[in-house]
């Protein structure tokens, strides 16, 4: 051992307990001076009490150091019991990756390939509805249907209206007929009759006529002014009379022996009629021989039709008597009989104003027409006569020159704007009935029957059946993994699904600064199911693969792992698998479950502790337990 030297130790921490292995100790030499020791004149007992004490320090420390001395040489290590206390540590050898892959799930609600709200074109009372929830319907089933009432009477109209025009081309195409020529020549003769009748003045006749209209006219005036008179009374009541006793006839119905005279009259005339054809069938016998003349034959054919025809008349009216009076014969009886009623009242209650008011209004009109003809025909009376004249001479023209082009062509527009009406209305019609416009399922029915529903208001609800799609929202920069046609995992609940990339949308969504891939997916999945699609990004970086388990805190906040390097102490008889511990700093890169991609001062195939990080220290002796890090199969895709 060399002096002047203090034992270098390194303490270590085996099992719990530090022990400090010492190689040298320097012993330090202790000197006691005492110089120029003179008494002085104070007293003696504090002086000798000091340097007592001098002497009991030395000789404590002196104490001290031997001891110290003699517990380091005892404490020696001893390989033979030291070494099995050699704390054991798993460790793994690690592997330079260049890449990892980053696994990372986006959400998307499945969806039915086409959801309609199917409604009405146009509004109107709904009146039926032939489908309920859940009940699968073909493309082209009726699903609902509009009342159509209303539309169905204006098709009716439209389709008269387009036969009267067809008619009507029909006559214009085949020309005026001779009669309608001729009643129109016979209409222009009257009108230039009436013309010159205009011209030349009203005839002396006709004013005459006019004045006796006038003087009548009057005389009714006057009578409805002083009252009905007695005479008229009771004429009005004898005829009241008359149809009452004719209705009371009626009632009772005919009388036996009225019966019995019809019935004796039609046998009279039966036996006359026979006797007639008899007395003619000879008549002809003796024609046909020339012995009597044409005209005495035909005087028997005559009378033999004609008592034919007083024998049936005979027996009509035997008939309506054994049948009895009709109710409508009564009935009319009886409307005669009120009306003659009605009469004899106005008369027994005298003329009403309103009636003296209307013969003086028609007292007037007949005085107007007296003073016109006698001032003679005014200017425009002729003018306007002349015009109708005129008007009735066009169309003369026009049905002798017959139908022009330009007529029958404006009649055939009018044919056709008639059927682009009736057009119209059965298109209406056809919107008038909701029908399913792909195949599917009903999943909502808002409405029932008897809704005045608007045009574009929701029915029902119809689910397309088939293959469902799902949109998912991916950053564009993992679509570039992505192509049409081909198959990806996606994940419902528990259960894995292939589902077929149909298309990537070329936009980026400004809220969420996704794209948005549709996918196609078995039918089985219900539509508003969440489905996650896993997407796979490689990140090309060179790093280690350790547990994090393996991190510990370093210095100033950092990460750290232990490394195994053989002992620096060469002079140490240390069991086979024996290592040093020596802290290296970390950056970890990536972390995903229970291990992390890390970078630092690390080579490949350096040994990493990988698990009972925080009972090392730096420098400790342990022994290792190598392993091999659990890879999976994601893991070993990565290494490259």
């Amino acid at each position: 051992m060399t002096e002047k030297k203090l034992l270098d130790s390194k303490p270590h921490e085996i099992n719990g307990k530090v022990e400090i292995f010492t190689e040298k100790m320097e012993t330090l030499p202790i000197q006691s001076e005492v110089t120029n020791f003179k008494p002085k004149d104070k007293d003696k007992n504090a002086k000798l009490i000091r340097v007592g004490l001098a002497l009991v320090t030395l000789g404590i420390a002196l104490g001290g150091l031997k001891f110290i001395q003699e517990r380091n040489i005892s404490a020696k290590p001893n390989l033979e019991t030291t070494l099995p206390n050699i704390l054991s540590v798993p460790a793994i050898p690690i592997k330079l990756v260049n890449s990892y892959s980053v696994s990372q799930s986006y959400t998307g609600i499945v969806e039915a390939k086409r959801t309609s709200e199917l409604g009405f074109e146009q509004s109107g009372l709904l009146t039926s509805i032939y489908i309920e929830e859940g009940e699968e319907v073909t493309k082209g089933t009726a699903i609902a249907q509009l009342d159509t009432s209303q539309t169905k009477a204006q098709k009716a109209v439209l389709i008269a209206q387009k036969d009267r025009a067809i008619a009507t081309l029909k006559e214009l195409e085949n020309g005026a007929r001779p009669e309608v020529i001729a009643a129109t020549r016979a209409s222009l003769a009257q009108e230039q009759a009436k013309l010159r009748e205009l011209q030349t003045g009203p005839r002396p006749e006709v004013i005459a006529a006019t004045r006796a209209s006038l003087l009548q006219e009057q005389a009714k005036l006057q009578e409805l002014q002083t009252g009905p008179r007695p005479e008229v009374i009771a004429a009005t009541r004898a005829s009241l009379l008359q149809e009452q006793a004719k209705l009371q006839e009626l009632q009772t119905g005919p009388r036996t022996e009225d019966i019995e005279v019809a019935r004796s009259g039609v046998l009279d005339l039966e036996e006359q009629l026979n006797l007639a054809r008899l007395q003619e069938k000879r008549r002809q016998e003796l024609y046909t021989e020339g012995a009597i003349s044409l005209e005495q034959f035909d005087e028997a054919s005559t009378q033999a039709d004609t008592l034919q025809a007083r024998l049936e008349q005979a027996k009509s009216e035997l008939e309506k008597l054994e049948t009895g009076t009709r109710r409508e014969q009564v009935e009319a009886q009886q409307a005669r009989v009120r009306q003659a009623q009605s009469q004899l009242d106005e008369l027994i209650a005298g003329t009403r104003r309103e009636q003296i008011e209307a013969q003086r209004a028609r007292v007037s009109q007949v005085q107007s027409q007296l003073d016109e003809l006698i001032a003679g025909t005014r200017r425009e009376q002729i003018e306007a006569q002349r015009a109708r004249v005129g008007q009735v001479q066009s169309q003369l023209d026009e049905l002798i020159a017959g139908t022009r082009s330009e007529q029958i062509e404006a009649q055939q527009a009018e044919i056709r704007r008639f059927e682009a009406q009736i057009s119209e209305i059965d298109v209406v019609l056809r919107k008038s009935t909701l029908f399913a416009p792909f195949s599917g399922t009903v999943s909502v029915r808002h409405l029932d029957e008897g809704v005045v529903v608007n045009a574009g208001q929701g029915v029902v609800r119809l689910v397309e059946g088939g293959e469902r799609k799902v949109r998912v929202g991916v950053p564009p920069a993992n679509t570039s993994s992505l192509r049409i046609g081909s198959q990806q995992e996606v994940r419902v609940g528990e259960t894995i699904y292939n589902a077929r990339v149909l298309s990537i949308l070329p936009e980026v969504d400004s809220m969420t600064r996704t794209q948005t891939v549709i996918l196609a997916l078995p039918q089985s999945i219900a539509p508003g199911t969440v489905v996650r699609l896993g997407l796979n990004q490689t990140y090309g970086m060179e790093g280690y693969w350790l547990p994090t388990s393996a991190l510990v805190w370093g210095e100033r906040g950092l990460l750290a792992s232990y490394a195994l390097v053989p002992p620096s102490q060469s002079d140490l008889d240390l069991p086979a698998g024996t290592y040093q511990t020596e802290k290296r700093m970390v950056e970890v890169l990536h972390t995903e479950g229970d291990r992390s991609l890390v970078r630092g001062v690390l080579q490949p195939g350096d040994l990493i502790v990988t698990n009972g990080t925080n009972q090392l220290t730096p420098g400790q002796f342990v022994k290792s337990e190598v392993g091999v890090i659990r890879e999976s199969p994601l893991q070993k895709s990565e290494v490259r």
